[in-house]
C-alpha cells in the first residue's frame, strides 16, 4: 500500500463539480490509505487528532460517502490513491 510521494497539484484532486480536494485532505487520505488511524494521522502531520476528525468529515462530504472504507473505494475510483 506504499503511496508515491508527489507534489500536490490541485488539478490531481478534482471533484468534477468545480471543488477540489485541499492539500491537507489529500495529506490525511494517503495517510488513510495505508491504514493509519487518526491518533497517528495527527502525530505525523503534526496536528491534533480533533483536527484529523474534522478533516476525515470533510472528506465523507467530499466525496458523498459514509464510512472510511468508503472514502477509500471512492478516492481509488477517482484515481486519488493507489492500494496495492
Amino acid at each position: 500500500m506504499e503511496q508515491e510521494t508527489k507534489p500536490y497539484r490541485r488539478e490531481d484532486y478534482a471533484l468534477g463539480n468545480g471543488m477540489y480536494l485541499s492539500e491537507r485532505q489529500v495529506a490525511v487520505l494517503k495517510e488513510l490509505a495505508k491504514g493509519a488511524s487518526n491518533k497517528q494521522i495527527a502525530h505525523k502531520l503534526g496536528v491534533a487528532e480533533p483536527t484529523i476528525k474534522m478533516h476525515v468529515s470533510s472528506l465523507l462530504r467530499a466525496l458523498k460517502v459514509q464510512n472510511r472504507v468508503q472514502i477509500l473505494l471512492k478516492a481509488v475510483e477517482l484515481h486519488f490513491v493507489r492500494i496495492d
